[in-house]
């Protein structure tokens, strides 16, 4: 047991809440039932501070499910049967509107959650979606990807399923926080290209080290057990592993979102 009163739910709780929160706020139910049913379970800090953390989770997943809402439509699941580069990949696609794809998030969204999205685009775009795909998650994140033609949508999931099958020989080093940090510093918006020159591309890599090593209360990713088994050290095979899978894997993500600023 632990020796003090938690005042604050773990990530990992606080993400589970939240996902639980911010659907019932998107299917517009009342959120009263889901925080006495918390807080019956132990689930939430004793007393004040658990209400403090509902009042504070609700007002932002409150800002994620006013965007959702907004959007949503009536949905159905299409079923998926494409032969991929040897393989055939079946299975349901779900939620699909009339508009395109609608998803959303209780966290921040990453480069993970716009890889996710985009492979379930492409899939949309295979299938002959003609709408476009969003998600939404905290502090007005976002990922949105227009409408491709069929068989360019087929042609960039053979790409996907080949790096799967290789990943399933030899691990591929395409790290959300570490690679996602070097393209985000490489990457210029307003030209919406990689910049090379020495200037960005140091900037870029000490964000790699940093997200790599992690800091004050934050975790580095190489911390993971899984990696250290990769990569003790970082040294520079390594770093040059991840933004070789970032630029490969990542930067098609990053060029096709429609970024609104």
């Amino acid at each position: 047991l632990p020796d003090s009163e938690p005042f604050a739910p773990d990530s990992l709780e606080r993400y589970q809440i939240n996902a639980q929160l911010l659907n019932t706020l998107v299917n517009g139910e009342d959120p009263v039932q889901l925080y006495a049913r918390h807080r019956a379970a132990g689930n939430l800090p004793y007393g004040a501070f658990g209400e403090l953390f509902w009042q504070s989770q609700t007002e932002e997943m409150q800002e994620v499910a006013a965007e959702v809402s907004g959007q949503r439509q009536s949905a159905e699941s299409w079923e998926i049967n494409l032969p991929l580069n040897g393989v055939q990949l079946t299975g349901w696609l779900p939620q699909v509107q009339a508009d395109g794809l609608l998803r959303w998030r209780p966290g921040v969204l990453n480069m993970n959650d716009g890889l996710l999205l985009w492979l379930e685009h492409l899939v949309y775009c295979a299938l002959g979606g003609k709408g476009e795909s969003r998600m939404y998650g905290r502090k007005q994140s976002h990922w949105r990807f227009k409408a491709i033609d069929a068989e360019p949508a087929l042609t960039l999931l053979n790409e996907y399923v080949t790096a799967y099958q290789v990943g399933m020989a030899e691990p591929l080093m395409l790290l959300n926080k570490s690679g996602g940090a070097w393209l985000d510093a490489s990457f210029d918006r307003k030209s919406r290209q990689l910049l090379d020159d020495e200037a960005t591309q140091k900037k870029a890599f000490n964000k790699l080290l940093q997200a790599w090593q992690g800091g004050f209360q934050v975790e580095g990713e190489g911390s993971d057990p899984y990696l250290q088994r990769l990569s003790r050290t970082l040294d520079d095979e390594a770093v040059e592993l991840i933004i070789a899978a970032a630029r490969q894997w990542y930067l098609p993500v990053r060029l096709a979102h429609q970024d609104d600023e």
